[in-house]
């Protein structure tokens, strides 16, 4: 039987040259981790183009809105408001509720409405007779 001093000793076992000086930075890169990507900066990612083509679009479509209402107005047939009148189903309550009206735009009104009557006094004493005539019944 052998005994252990009998054994050569030989190193079976080598280490590569720095090794040791550079494993605690091997072991440092291993254990931290890294830093996570922040969500508002993924999703920032993607909303800033999305909000450049709202904020595009809006800028594009509301260039028509310098016309004036009377403009708009003016620009749709006839026949077509009178089609559209019929088929709405609009009531005067309706209306009256969707509508602010102020003092200057009722004021606004009225000054239109009477300045397309034509009435002479003769025609406004003819009206005022036939008012007052009593009924035959």
């Amino acid at each position: 039987m052998k005994k252990l001093e009998d054994i050569p000793k030989k190193n079976i076992f080598e280490v590569p040259e720095g090794y040791f000086e550079k494993l605690p930075g091997i072991i440092q890169a291993r254990v931290v981790k890294p830093e996570p990507v922040r969500i508002w900066v993924t999703s920032l990612k993607y909303a800033l183009p999305v909000l450049a083509i709202m904020a595009f679009g809006i800028f594009w479509f509301s260039g028509n809105s310098e016309k004036s209402f009377d403009e708009q107005l003016a620009g749709i047939q006839t026949e077509q408001l009178i089609a559209y009148l019929n088929d709405a189903d609009l009531q005067i309550d309706d209306l009256s509720e969707t509508v602010g009206w102020n003092e200057f735009d009722l004021m606004e009104l009225e000054n239109k409405v009477y300045a397309t009557f034509e009435i002479t006094d003769d025609d406004l004493d003819l009206l005022l007779d036939e008012f007052n005539e009593p009924e035959n019944f």
